[in-house]
């Protein structure tokens, strides 16, 4: 079969940017950002995330082909902000929102697994303990095996 290897959708090759800025030379502040090795799920947070901004005119993304592991997410804004600015904004919004949500599953695992032994015995749909996901192990922020410093 011609199928890329598994590992390819998610590995950045190296010397390869996370994110790629695309200057639109036909709208005025407006930049497509190639994201890498990226798919819907990301996209659309991002999207979402940044229509909520009151300086951005337009943001939309698409997958050019399925077999082709990158998002285009591009992104016009108001004279006021660039697009880059509004990204970083939207991306450490969306770092801190689902942080919070991570430490607050944290937590309620912690407090569980004090008041009865069962709750990490339970974690998974199959009995698995909730070590297998890396639950046990997360440690504070910046300290995790998949934060990753995105630099563009």
């Amino acid at each position: 079969m011609n199928a890329p290897e598994r590992h390819e959708m998610f590995t950045l090759p190296d010397g390869a940017r996370k994110i790629e800025l695309l200057k639109d030379s036909k709208m005025a502040n407006c930049v497509q950002f190639n994201i890498q090795r990226e798919d819907h799920t990301i996209a659309n947070l991002l999207r979402v995330k940044l229509l909520a901004h009151p300086h951005v005119l337009f943001a939309a993304y698409r997958q050019p082909h399925p077999l082709e592991y990158y998002v285009e997410l591009k992104v016009q804004t108001s004279s006021r902000t660039t697009p880059a600015d509004v990204m970083r904004e939207a991306i450490e919004a969306l770092m801190l929102e689902y942080g919070n949500i991570r430490s607050a599953f944290d937590n309620e695992l912690l407090r569980m697994d004090a008041s009865d032994g069962r709750a990490q015995r339970a974690f998974g749909a199959f009995g698995a303990d909730a070590s297998e996901f890396g639950v046990g192990d997360m440690g504070a922020r910046g300290q995790r095996a998949d934060d990753v410093d995105i630099d563009f």
